[in-house]
């Protein structure tokens, strides 16, 4: 996925940026040995440590999207797959997020909408040059 960067934060030894995505705005922290550009653009994938179900209207218009309420960065994305253990949740073309089956309540099925929730803090992002 891409991301633009639109905000620059350190926080300790931490480097918390925000930004817009094709399909919403997130907010996470920074894992690589070069600091962040105000304003530039980034492929980037997650890791989402410790997300959990999220309550969220059935409109399929809000889905997918991602964004930030408060401390919270909120995922909303359509089933793409599953097996015993995960969940492959679509977001955009070029991003997919696998996602424990166990955290959510009731099992969902390829082409549901799932939605789940992460502390910022707990939403490490890691950039990389294709």
């Amino acid at each position: 996925m891409r991301l633009i960067i639109d905000e620059i934060r350190y926080e300790g030894n931490k480097i918390v940026v925000e930004g817009k995505t094709a399909i919403g705005e997130m907010k996470g922290v920074w894992k690589y040995t070069e600091p962040p550009v105000l304003g530039n653009g980034y492929h980037v994938e997650l890791n989402i440590n410790a997300p959990s179900e999220a309550e969220v209207s059935s409109k399929m218009d809000t889905f997918p999207s991602v964004s930030i309420n408060n401390e919270f960065v909120v995922f909303k994305g359509v089933c793409e797959g599953l097996d015993h253990e995960v969940y492959d949740l679509r977001f955009d073309v070029d991003w997919i997020e696998m996602l424990d089956i166990d955290v959510i309540a009731v099992k969902k099925q390829r082409g549901d909408c799932i939605s789940f929730v992460a502390d910022y803090c707990s939403v490490e992002i890691y950039p990389y040059t294709l």
